[in-house]
């Protein structure tokens, strides 16, 4: 089941005023005051968190970075509790973030970081092709488009032939006003919407199919497992306007997605 790749962003930065920055300092080092920092991104980039302790740690930017001070700490980018969204939370090491890149003196920081989130639907092969291409070249100008990252899985045989299912398995990772939007964008035909999402086992105790219904009427949830790989999943369908499967969608990022 071999990933789409996502999008790859090209950053940018003169050292400008700041003249020879010192390297990242160790452990130790602080949240840096505002008044002292330098944003240098105009929108989010997205990264995962390799190091975390305490109230601070490090994040593996998803994007190539030019800076001078990219090459220190491995490349990695310093982050604190206090810069995460809501302040103070602790981030998961493995866990996918967004945030922005600031340069405060001593280093590269994240700032304004948000934890990723990730819906996962089922998509025909034909739907799939008519709207990312036939070979899925238009996915980076979608990731672009609408700020997420995504990940396709084919299902394939022992001998690595096509596994002849009718469907596509995607994951699209990114903040909730990003994910949403991209979701309803893919299964929309005109104001119709017919989203077919899946929700892992593991999660379904969260589910409260009476307030996604509230606000979908059209929701159904399956009562066994319709995927067994990559891991076990129900199927969770929205069918309606595109306002009513994206408010149901809203509602089940709240629920699901920590």
């Amino acid at each position: 089941r071999p990933p789409v790749s996502a999008t790859t962003l090209l950053i940018v930065v003169g050292v400008g005023a700041c003249g020879d920055a010192p390297s990242l300092a160790s452990h130790s080092r602080c949240s840096s005051t505002m008044s002292d920092r330098t944003r240098l991104t105009q929108i989010p980039i997205s990264g995962r968190v390799v190091d975390w302790k305490g109230a601070y740690g490090w994040i593996e930017p998803q994007c190539r970075i030019e800076h001078p001070d990219i090459t220190n700490h491995q490349g990695h980018i310093f982050a604190h509790s206090e810069d995460v969204i809501p302040k103070w939370k602790n981030l998961t090491v493995g866990s996918l973030v967004e945030f922005h890149l600031y340069y405060d003196g001593q280093g590269l920081g994240a700032e304004d970081t948000v934890a990723r989130k990730v819906l996962r639907l089922t998509i025909p092969w034909e739907t799939a092709q008519q709207v990312f291409g036939e070979a899925g070249e238009q996915i980076p100008n979608f990731e672009r488009r609408f700020q997420v990252s995504m990940r396709a899985y084919q299902w394939v045989l022992i001998d690595g032939s096509p596994g002849g299912l009718p469907f596509i398995l995607f994951e699209i990772w990114g903040s909730p006003r990003s994910i949403v939007p991209a979701v309803v964008e893919i299964t929309s035909d005109g104001e119709k919407c017919i989203a077919q999402m899946l929700v892992p086992e593991s999660r379904l105790w969260k589910i409260d199919l009476q307030a996604l219904r509230y606000r979908c009427p059209g929701t159904e949830l399956s009562h066994d497992a319709t995927l067994t790989d990559p891991l076990r999943c129900h199927s969770l369908s929205f069918e309606g306007g595109r306002e009513e499967c994206s408010k149901a969608l809203h509602a089940l990022v709240a629920q699901i997605c920590e």
